[in-house]
C-alpha cells in the first residue's frame, strides 16, 4: 500500500499486488471477514458507518453488482462493528467509575476486573478485559 501526497496536498492510498496474488484474491469473492476489516478501516476516515460510507472502500477492490448483491452481509457486518463499539463505551464507562475510586487497570487488573464482573456476564469478561488493554494502551 502506497500513501501518496499529490502537490495539492491530497493524499491519495495506492495498493500494488502481483497479478498471481491478484488472482487468488479476486478469485473467493466477498467475504465477510473481508468486510468486517474493511468496516474498521473506514471508521478511521468517518465518523459513523452506513452502506453508503463502506461501498466506496469496498469498490476499490470489488467491482460495484458484486458490492451491491453482497449489501445484506455489509449490512450485517456494520450493525456487528456498531454494537462492539457500543460493548467498548459501555466496557469504558464503568471502567471510568471504577477509575474515579482510586483504582487503574495497568496498576491493579485484578481490583478492577472483580468490580467489572458484576455489570457484565461472564461470557464477556474476555471481550471486557481486551477493551480495556485497548482503552488503557
Amino acid at each position: 500500500m502506497w500513501c501518496v501526497t499529490e502537490p495539492s496536498g491530497l493524499v491519495s492510498l495506492w495498493k500494488c499486488k502481483p497479478e498471481s496474488i491478484e488472482e487468488i484474491h479476486w478469485a473467493t469473492g466477498i467475504n465477510k471477514q473481508a468486510v468486517l476489516a474493511t468496516c474498521w478501516n473506514a471508521l478511521e476516515t468517518v465518523d459513523e458507518l452506513s452502506f453508503e460510507t463502506v461501498r466506496p472502500l469496498l469498490l476499490e477492490e470489488y467491482l460495484p453488482e458484486d458490492v451491491d448483491a453482497f449489501r445484506p452481509h455489509v449490512e450485517e457486518c456494520i450493525a456487528a462493528v456498531r454494537a462492539e463499539l457500543d460493548f467498548r463505551a459501555r466496557v469504558v464507562a464503568a471502567y471510568e467509575a471504577i477509575k474515579a475510586k482510586g483504582l487503574s487497570f495497568p496498576a491493579d487488573k485484578a481490583a478492577v476486573m472483580r468490580l467489572l464482573a458484576p455489570r457484565f456476564t461472564k461470557n464477556e469478561m474476555r471481550r471486557v478485559y481486551a477493551a480495556l488493554v485497548a482503552a488503557t494502551a
